[in-house]
């Protein structure tokens, strides 16, 4: 019984010993692989790593298609076949080709990372991105123009988000205009990225050579709306957000079509109801004709006697036809201007100085109206 004791005690000792062996084994032959994925900081954000053969170096200048000589990143797509390889940065360091792709990876997508030499395949390794922690979704909060009906030649749309979105051209795929049968118009926009600082309000041009009146692209295609007709702007529910997911829920934005606007602004169809001295009331100014949202909030100011700025909050009326100034201290006796930026433009694009649909026969106008005096 002693000696059976004995031999069984043995065995668990041998087979951790055993397990041990090999595992340090295994861990050594993974220790310099030919290809790896490093994770990054980021999740989504990963490094590919080759090992590449003694004195090999891939060219003095790593641009995307020498990188893609030796090294690839690509999404497998449900049929186990891999897309085109990924855009990213190429860096030759310490005898090893490393790619960083240039956007996050999709959570929850399977990536293959492939490694060349001279032309044949030496190595493949796949890499799965986490599913994304489930978080708060983005969502459209508003679109501007806010009017039921904008004129026939509007030029863009201001789209905001609720959190920062994925930046890139294919964006212009999420969003569509239908006319009132529910079909979508052919290619309306200008695929030319315009997003604000952190990456929550997109500028979204109609492409400018279907508005201007005798431009090839009109002609051909013919103007993207038309007067006196009903459209709809849909926001896909499948635009991503900065960290790859899909917005709550679809957008939808019903608007109607009026005559176009081809005129300039002047600035004596304002109207300016000044408020009462040593107060603290509001100056309100009312458009005859809604302005472009962004524009309104930089290119008017409201300056004193001695020509000096008034500080103050600004606030954008319904239709974005009036625009209101609250000073930060009272109004004082005297005489005050409300000085506007010629770039101040209307839905149309047409601004002080000229309409948008410009033309020989409309010539610049040299010294527009540029100020409106008032008292309190």
């Amino acid at each position: 019984m002693g000696k059976s004791k004995r031999r069984f005690a043995f065995v668990p000792v041998y087979t951790f010993f055993m397990i041990l062996i090999l595992s340090l084994t295994l861990s050594m032959s993974l220790a310099d692989p030919l290809l790896r994925i490093e994770p990054g900081e980021v999740v989504a954000e990963p490094t590919v790593i080759a090992n590449l053969p003694a004195d090999t170096r891939p060219g003095e200048r790593l641009t995307q298609e020498v990188g893609e000589r030796w090294l690839t990143l690509a999404l497998v797509n449900e049929d186990g076949m891999t897309g085109p390889a990924i855009l990213g940065r190429y860096e030759h360091r310490d005898g090893t080709l490393r790619f960083t792709p240039r956007f996050a990876l999709e959570h929850g997508k399977l990536y293959r990372a492939r490694y060349f030499v001279d032309g044949r395949e030496k190595a493949a390794v796949d890499h799965r991105v986490p599913a994304r922690k489930i978080t708060t979704q983005a969502e459209v909060t508003s679109v501007f123009p806010t009017g039921a009906e904008v004129p026939t030649n509007l030029l863009k749309f201001y789209v905001t988000f609720s959190k920062p979105m994925r930046e890139g051209k294919e964006i212009f795929d999420h969003f569509q205009l239908l006319d009132a049968d529910g079909k979508a118009i052919e290619d309306p926009w200008r695929r030319t990225e315009l997003w604000n600082d952190d990456a929550t309000r997109l500028t979204l041009w109609i492409h400018p050579g279907r508005i201007k009146q005798g431009i090839a692209l009109r002609d051909e295609i013919g103007p993207v709306l038309e007067p006196r007709k009903t459209y709809t702007l849909v926001v896909s529910a499948k635009m991503l957000d900065g960290e790859g997911a899909q917005l709550v829920h679809a957008y939808r934005k019903e608007f109607r079509t009026i005559e176009p606007a081809k005129k300039p602004l002047k600035l004596d169809d304002w109207k300016l109801l000044p408020p009462k001295a040593g107060t603290m009331n509001a100056l309100e100014v009312r458009f005859p004709q809604p302005l472009d949202l962004v524009l309104i909030q930089r290119c008017l100011k409201v300056v004193d006697a001695d020509g000096k700025r008034v500080i103050g909050q600004v606030e954008i009326g319904k239709g974005e036809l009036t625009w209101s100034f609250q000073p930060d201290q009272p109004w004082r006796k005297g005489t005050y201007q409300l000085q506007v930026d010629e770039r101040l433009e209307d839905l149309a694009g047409n601004s002080i100085l000229r309409p948008f649909d410009f033309d020989r026969l409309f010539p610049e106008i040299k010294d527009p109206k540029r100020e409106l005096s008032f008292e309190p």
